[in-house]
């Protein structure tokens, strides 16, 4: 796999070596944090420090750290829980139009409870319309879903402009945020957003797959999913059951959290050498420099995004569909669709995303793998 450039990093990512590290002791060990045992008492340690890690990246306090096993349980843990403890006579849901398919399969499961749901609209850049979320968010909107950055196109969006909105029309609502595509590529403080819960994973930064985290705010209180034997040891909610925790993954947790920012500087040398090639001729689905680092996305005159994904495997590169879930399918990403772009571009539209800094000459050969794997099908 060494000799594979990777620009699929949000779905194939190498696991970074201090978060191997980090992991390696815990790999042969079963322990639960609850045990009041010396091997109980360092689970509980380690979860102890790993909270700690997790909010001083995010800028939360430690006690709002709830561990998941992803990010779809994550998402769903808050909205679900959220709607359980509603008590609004109208069961009013809003979410972005452009939510990741975790949030918005969630939302859909909600609305088969007595819930109606509203979707804001995104400009032709995948920005929410905030103009458009004034007129759809009323004084009995009781949950709001909005991500931070979206995973296909690498938007960001202004979740703190929309919360003040929020707050004004509809003070009583709760507000999520799926944060996966923004940990690790944008600066943020959990505690400036504003919203009341915050999920994310590390998988595709250099961290650990099979670990989520639920940032809930202080005060804030939501049903839980799972109802296990140790209900309630993280508080009189029932949140989450803390035993069987995968603690190898929440050791790799917390040392991702400690890994630096993703820079601009690749995903603007990656999009300058495509323009110097004959892909520059095609068009950015998003404008470079207005996407979060380390995700851009292309959309390519001529060909599927699917058989060009296989043919730059076959030339050593790793990209992606816009969309992987629904390309693959052979459906447009919904994403795009949101944005405008019509069904025939969405599925000619490639994702390239990393995971961690490469070098010049990785993106020298990934681009030229991109463009000899264009300039072959399109003989």
């Amino acid at each position: 796999m060494t000799d594979l450039v990777n620009f699929d990093g949000l779905a194939t990512a190498e696991v970074n070596p201090a978060v191997i590290e980090a992991s390696q002791p815990w790999m042969s060990l079963n322990s639960s944090p609850s045990s009041l045992h010396p091997l109980g008492e360092a689970t509980h340690s380690m979860h102890t420090s790993v909270r700690g890690k997790v909010a001083e990246r995010i800028g939360c306090n430690p006690s709002e750290v709830i561990f998941t096993s992803g990010i779809a349980e994550a998402d769903n843990l808050a909205l679900k829980g959220f709607a359980k403890r509603t008590k609004a006579v109208e069961k009013s849901l809003v979410v972005l139009s452009t939510e990741p398919l975790s949030t918005l399969n969630c939302a859909r499961d909600i609305v088969k409870h007595g819930w109606v749901m509203s979707t804001l609209p995104v400009d032709g850049e995948g920005v929410v319309d905030l103009g458009s979320a004034r007129k759809l968010i009323t004084s009995t909107t009781a949950l709001v879903a909005a991500h931070m950055v979206n995973e296909e196109t690498g938007v960001i969006q202004p979740i703190s402009e929309l919360v003040a909105m929020v707050r004004e029309i509809a003070p009583g609502a709760k507000i999520h945020c799926n944060g996966r595509a923004g940990i690790g590529r944008i600066p943020f403080s959990f505690e400036d957003l504003g919203v009341d819960s915050l999920s994310f994973d590390v998988a595709s930064i250099g961290g650990p797959s099979g670990i989520g985290v639920l940032i809930l705010k202080s005060g804030q209180a939501i049903a839980p999913l799972i109802h296990g034997g140790n209900a309630g040891s993280l508080g009189t909610d029932s949140r989450f059951d803390s035993d069987g925790l995968a603690n190898a993954q929440i050791s790799g947790l917390g040392a991702a959290c400690e890994l630096p920012l993703l820079t601009q500087t690749n995903s603007l040398l990656i999009a300058t050498s495509i323009v110097e090639t004959e892909l520059g001729k095609k068009c950015w689905t998003v404008s470079p420099e207005n996407c979060a680092p380390g995700i851009l996305n292309l959309c390519i005159e001529s060909v599927l995004a699917e058989s060009l994904v296989i043919e730059c495997g076959i030339n050593g590169l790793l990209i992606s569909p816009s969309s992987g879930c629904t390309t693959s399918a052979g459906k447009p990403s919904h994403v795009l669709l949101a944005m405008g772009i019509s069904d025939e571009n969405a599925l000619k539209s490639v994702r390239i995303s990393l995971s961690s800094d490469v070098s010049p000459q990785e993106i020298e050969r990934g681009v030229a793998a991109m463009t000899k794997s264009y300039a072959d099908m399109s003989r």
